[in-house]
């Protein structure tokens, strides 16, 4: 296994790391990674929709948004690396202890990721990254948070043991959509 992260947060504050095995094809399995939608996921409709609903009423985790990572696009995420049927890697740099995180949200090169360090925000890298194996795929998801100064690192860190379980809960509920979908894709 690689740690394709590991180029983008070498040294996390916080970790989260799901897998799954798929009795499928790598292709089907990035097919129904890469079309999953938000309509799919109604327990992530619901736990993200809660967040929406408290930061800005009526601009809610939508059943008609294009996919799941466009969708996470649309709220301030980006590509950090993307190899078709291996991985994806999106990032994210905010105050996201925030009510309305998306208002404090920076962009950077996938080059820059790394080294970003500006003060009072904090970053977020999540992998999907797939591993071949003699009878399917093994889908695993992992993110990682990390923020440069110490004042930082302490909000975030509160922010992270706050949301980890239920962020831990979306991923879940995200692979076993993905074994779903990609059973019917065969």
């Amino acid at each position: 296994m690689t740690d394709v992260l590991g180029d983008f947060v070498p040294l996390p504050l916080g970790t989260e790391r799901h897998e799954l095995h798929i009795r499928q094809s790598p292709e089907s399995v990035w097919t129904a990674l890469t079309t999953l939608s938000p309509g799919e996921l109604s327990t992530v409709r619901l736990l993200m929709g809660v967040r929406t609903l408290l930061a800005r009423p009526g601009t809610g985790f939508t059943a008609e948004a294009p996919s799941i990572l466009d969708t996470m696009a649309d709220r301030g995420w980006f590509e950090l690396a993307n190899e078709p049927h291996r991985h994806v890697v999106l990032g994210s740099i905010s105050q996201f202890w925030r009510l309305r995180p998306e208002e404090w949200r920076r962009k950077c090169t996938p080059e820059q990721f790394r080294d970003y360090d500006e003060p009072g925000f904090a970053k977020s890298a999540s992998v999907f990254e797939l591993i071949p194996t003699a009878n399917g795929t093994l889908l695993r998801t992992e993110t990682r948070v990390t923020a440069a100064t110490a004042a930082t690192r302490r909000k975030m860190l509160t922010y992270w043991r706050l949301i980890r379980p239920f962020s831990g809960a979306i991923r879940r509920v995200m692979l076993r959509a993905v074994a779903r979908k990609a059973a019917t894709l065969s």
